[in-house]
């Protein structure tokens, strides 16, 4: 069976590197452009990718298909979210994005993913020091923002989808992917 797992992993890992290669989501003038506000294509796919995937996901936990396993909500994850951001404005990778370029025979990913190693190593050793500061277990919610709100998950999850859905449409009405940037 692990067999089979690794396989479909695999499988679905050369299709999304193919998306974001095709794309051109990899390259870094447009991860930049983006941090910029200047290029919105790569917030147009990671909203259509968010909106898809938070529905199904839901739908498919809501019939019982899928067991979604919700993390608690810790300062850890604001931290590392912080870090993980200054590294793709550094960089303009992340690890997809880095795993395709390295695809696409990029040398400079492969500094990247010395630096992400680098990264887990240090993390690896200050994760126990860390954790006595950065999560506290009596003040964790476990859960996404609906436990905390105390809702339905589907009044976020609407809202949500309708909110990115518009901005996608706002940003291809008046933006040009075409336009050079750099």
């Amino acid at each position: 069976m692990w067999a089979v797992n690794i396989i479909y992993g695999l499988a679905v890992g050369f299709i999304f590197g193919y998306i974001l290669q095709r794309t051109g989501i990899t390259k870094f003038p447009r991860v930049v452009g983006m941090l910029l506000l200047k290029d919105f294509k790569i917030l147009k796919f990671m909203m259509t990718a968010v909106i898809f995937s938070m529905i199904l996901f839901y739908i498919l936990g809501d019939f019982g298909i899928l067991k979604l396993s919700l993390k608690p909500l810790d300062w850890g994850k604001l931290v590392g979210g912080l870090i993980f951001g200054t590294g793709m404005g550094i960089l303009g990778y992340c690890p997809g994005t880095m795993a395709a370029r390295i695809g696409e025979g990029k040398k400079d990913s492969i500094i990247a993913l010395f630096g992400m190693v680098l990264g887990l190593f240090i993390y690896g050793l200050m994760i126990n020091p860390l954790k006595t500061t950065l999560i506290n277990p009596e003040k964790q919610i476990q859960g996404d923002i609906s436990v905390l709100l105390n809702i339905n998950h589907w009044f976020l999850i609407v809202p949500a989808g309708i909110l990115f859905s518009v901005i996608i449409f706002l940003v291809n009405k008046y933006f040009d992917d075409k336009k050079k940037i750099f």
